[in-house]
């Protein structure tokens, strides 16, 4: 008896020595084993933590337990350091007599915890979970490591909590999340046949298409039974349940893969689904809308897919969707939805698109009593056919007590009766004989207001009648917030537009306001909490016209508000197409002044382009300072000035992403009228004065009966030689100035008293009379004024007797009186205030040079006829002021 006990005490140490030393001695050979089947197997980057890989002969005996910790595949190519599978804890169960022969190694169990698993496709149909190697990599692999270990799967039951799984395919667009995933699975992957079962459960599903997300947030739970024959390669499915937030399917039937192609024949229905069920589905960001909303009504889904699936053969597809006495109500509201019936089926027989068809037979509902009904018939997808019925009245306001619509608001009754039958064959030819289609719709007190749309949208009155070829508009009387509108014409092509690729949508229309107020429609500025606290934060974004849209407006606005401007008696021709707004002929009041504008803004490109063509009168220069941030840039002297002018002046550039013009892109040309302004208080004057010592040219500038012609290229102004009166000299003025406030201008002030100049001139003018031996009585002192508007700089050039061509410079008195220096300075801030233009140049080329060429030919368009009708134009306001004997009042 002590011998039977010391031998089975002897046999319990044995055994429990070896299920503790097996496991250490075959770690580096499990760990090998698993690692070389998986590289060998699969195209990706495999890694786990060795310190978080342990083995236990105990905890799952008489199997070998294997625990895998951080362990995740990851891509290459294409998708490098893009993760496929990533695991906390990834747990085996392995066939000890597997591991002991080390033929191979079967897996019995496996068990994984929070795994993340992402399977994208990109927009040229790459995948990143397309990794198992070829047949033949894998046949050289086998022949080089014949003596390793193998895996093989003989799994029994397998397991995953907490997982989440994203699918995204860029080629769609589509994608899928599923997070919280709980799966467990059963099935003996021995045998060639065998019966899998497995259960899955989704805290939350989503998906979308598109950029348009149709299910958002749901649970999803599912049970799927099914035969697996991988001789055959086909799956018979049996008692399957799918159920989506309350909305149950279930689907039964088979799918074969025997080679290349898909063989499938699947049928599926609804089960135990009601009204309730399917507005359950409601997109999340409407899922609020239904709270204390109840619903009724029997509910029919059912279809088929039956055929076979390859790249050029498409299974028979069959849907169809009924609804029976459905009711919808809000327990707030006493008046519900009712006697709601739908008849809907979808048939898709092959790949063929012509033979497809959708088929509503009947959408009805009664609202507070008043019916509403609809019939749809779409067939041939390659050459639409349509038979479409409209009919019936909506009072939205009942409808949205029904259904809450949170704080949005909408209200107003709409009454319509629509019928049209068709063919797209027919409606791109023109043939509108062949398209029946007629009826009316009038709505009344139309209101909208929601939280992107605050200042509200109503429509008082719309009337409109339809045909094949046309839309006409009879009445259409709306205001947005503060902006009232009236608009009648006719709208053509819109059958093409709603159901065509590229159609073109025209229209003809005369439009007719007292207000409109651009001010409410400007957007907060994003960046505006990240910025110090100013008066105002709101700002325009770019204004992008669509391109497949061709209208002609007959346009008249009583007045327009923008920004700080006031826009009066607006009156003109618009034409939308292409992109772009065309202005023929607009004329507008603005700042005391009037205006008369040709021109086009093209939105096509990422920084919009104008061009115009503008003719102003009576505008005032301090208001247009005041007004414009162009005028403050390209002329800032008028802060200075009062008085008013006129101008015929073409001009284009490009508008950056808040819509304000880029100065370094403006290029024009044309003229300026000055009839009476004057210039004071500015620092250039006492500068003037402390070179020449003349007091009179430290006071004001005096302008009169003045033609300025002008030119703008790049954000650089350019003048041609006018007059002035420098304090009570005349003055020639010429040169120009940059955007950047850099001024290039000369100055030459004409028949000043030698006897009241300082020393400089005196100097230059003794110098003179040295040389000829005459007595000079009056001089043309010849200024330079570089620098900027803020810190300008003025240099003594020459000086000549008074109307003469012989001229002493100030280089040849350098010497005696150290004006060296001043000379010096001025051509070093002439050539910054070239590389300023170069560097302007340069900057406009980089910030639109992908249409620097559109912009150019914007600006050279036009412009010499422009420069011609601007020299007649202010010709005329010449000879009408002159006949009038004064300003023109």
């Amino acid at each position: 008896m002590k011998k039977l006990k010391i031998s089975i005490a002897v046999l319990v140490g044995i055994t429990v020595v070896t299920l503790i030393l097996v496991p250490v001695i075959y770690t580096e050979d499990i760990q090998k084993a698993i690692k070389t089947q998986v590289e060998n197997t699969l195209d990706a980057n495999f890694l786990f933590d060795r310190d978080e890989f342990s083995i236990s002969m105990i905890k799952g005996f008489p199997n070998i337990s294997v625990g895998i910790g951080d362990v995740g595949l990851t891509g290459k190519g294409a998708f490098e350091g893009d993760t496929l599978f990533f695991a906390s804890q990834f747990n085996l169960s392995l066939d000890l007599m597997s591991v002991i022969s080390g033929d191979q190694i079967k897996i019995v169990e496996v068990i994984v915890d929070k795994p993340v698993i992402n399977i994208l496709v990109t927009q040229d149909l790459q995948t990143n979970y397309d990794i198992v190697k070829s047949s033949e990599s894998q046949q050289e692999v086998e022949q080089t490591s014949s003596n390793e270990a193998v895996l093989s799967v003989a799994m029994d039951h397998w397991v995953m909590t907490d997982g989440t799984i994203r699918y995204i395919d860029d080629s769609l667009p589509y994608y899928m999340f599923l997070e919280g995933v709980n799966h467990e699975g059963n099935g003996n992957f021995i045998g060639d046949v065998f019966t899998m079962v497995s259960s899955t459960e989704a805290r939350s599903f989503s998906t979308g298409y598109d950029e348009v997300e149709y299910i958002t947030d749901k649970q999803l739970s599912g049970d799927v039974t099914m035969e697996m024959n991988l001789e055959t390669f086909k799956f018979i499915f049996k008692e399957n349940r799918v159920n989506l937030n309350g909305f149950t399917c279930s689907f039964d039937g088979w799918l074969a893969m025997p080679e290349s192609d898909i063989d499938m024949d699947i049928t599926f229905s609804g089960q135990e689904v009601d009204l309730k069920s399917i507005l359950s589905l409601t997109p999340g960001d409407y899922e609020s809308y239904l709270d204390g909303v109840t619903a009724s009504g029997s509910v029919e889904f059912e279809g088929s897919v039956k055929g076979t699936y390859s790249d050029e053969l498409m299974p028979a597809t069959t849907m169809s969707f009924k609804v029976d006495n459905g009711k919808i109500a809000y327990a707030e509201y006493p008046i519900p939805m009712e006697a709601i019936g739908v008849s809907a089926a979808f048939q898709m027989p092959s790949a063929d698109l012509s033979q497809a068809s959708f088929v509503m037979e009947k959408f009805e509902m009664l609202v507070d009593g008043e019916p509403f009904n609809m019939g749809l018939d779409f067939r041939d997808f390659d050459n639409y056919k349509w038979d479409v019925k409209v009919g019936g009245a909506l009072d939205l306001e009942k409808i949205t007590k029904i259904v809450p619509l949170g704080k949005m608001t909408l209200r107003g009754k709409i009454d319509a009766e629509i019928v049209t039958v068709g063919s797209m064959s027919d409606l791109e030819a023109e043939e509108y004989d062949k398209l029946p289609t007629s009826g009316s719709m009038q709505i009344d007190d139309f209101y909208y207001k929601s939280a992107d749309l605050p200042q509200g949208f109503g429509i008082s009155r719309m009337d409109a009648s339809f045909d094949p070829e046309k839309i006409k508009l009879f009445e259409f009387q709306a205001n947005a917030g503060k902006t009232d509108m009236r608009l009648s014409g006719t709208i053509v092509n819109y059958l093409g537009f709603a159901l065509g690729k590229d159609e073109l949508l025209q229209g003809d229309f005369s439009f007719r306001s007292s207000l409109i107020d651009v001010n409410e429609w400007m957007v907060e500025d994003e960046t505006a909490a990240e910025e110090p606290v100013s008066e105002d934060t709101s700002s325009l974004v770019v204004v992008r016209i669509p391109e497949n849209v061709l209208f002609v407006m007959d346009a008249e606005i009583d007045q327009l508000l923008y920004d700080e401007l006031d826009i009066n008696s607006f009156k003109g021709k618009l034409e939308i197409k292409q992109g772009s707004i065309f202005m023929n002929e607009v004329a507008f009041g603005l700042l005391d002044g009037s205006f008369v504008m040709n021109g086009s803004y093209d939105s096509k490109y990422e920084y919009p382009v104008y061009s115009y063509d503008l003719e102003i009168e009576g505008l005032s220069i301090a208001n247009a300072f005041a007004s414009f941030n162009t005028v403050q840039k390209l002329a800032p002297f008028a802060e200075n000035m009062n008085g008013k002018f006129a101008s015929n002046f073409a001009i284009t550039g490009a508008l950056d992403q808040k819509m304000i013009p880029v100065y370094e892109t403006i290029t024009g040309e044309g003229l300026l009228q000055i009839a009476q302004a004057s210039l004071s208080d500015v620092l250039l004057l006492s500068t003037i004065s402390s070179v020449t010592s003349l007091k009179e040219t430290d006071g004001s500038v005096t302008l009169k009966d003045v033609l300025l012609n002008a030119r703008i290229e790049k954000g650089q102004v350019e003048v041609e030689p006018f007059e002035i009166k420098l304090g009570g000299y005349t003055t020639t003025v010429s040169g120009g100035n940059s955007v950047d406030g850099a001024l290039n201008y000369q100055l030459k002030v004409q028949s000043v008293p030698t006897g009241g100049v300082g020393q400089v001139v005196s100097s230059a003018i003794g110098s003179f009379a040295g040389v000829t031996g005459l007595s000079v009585d009056k001089v043309d002192i010849n200024l330079g004024v570089d620098g900027s508007f803020l810190d300008p700089k003025v240099a003594l050039l020459s000086v000549s007797p008074a109307g003469s061509k012989e001229e002493v410079t100030v280089a040849d008195q350098a010497k005696s009186i150290g004006l060296e220096k001043v000379k010096l300075e001025t051509k070093k801030v002439k050539q910054q205030v070239d590389s300023v233009k170069s560097v302007a140049t340069d900057s406009a080329s980089t910030i639109i040079s992908d249409q620097k060429e559109a912009v150019t030919d914007a600006a050279k368009k036009g412009m010499d006829e422009a420069k011609e009708k601007a020299k007649d134009a202010v010709k005329d306001i010449f000879k009408r002021k002159k006949n009038s004997g004064g300003d023109k009042k």
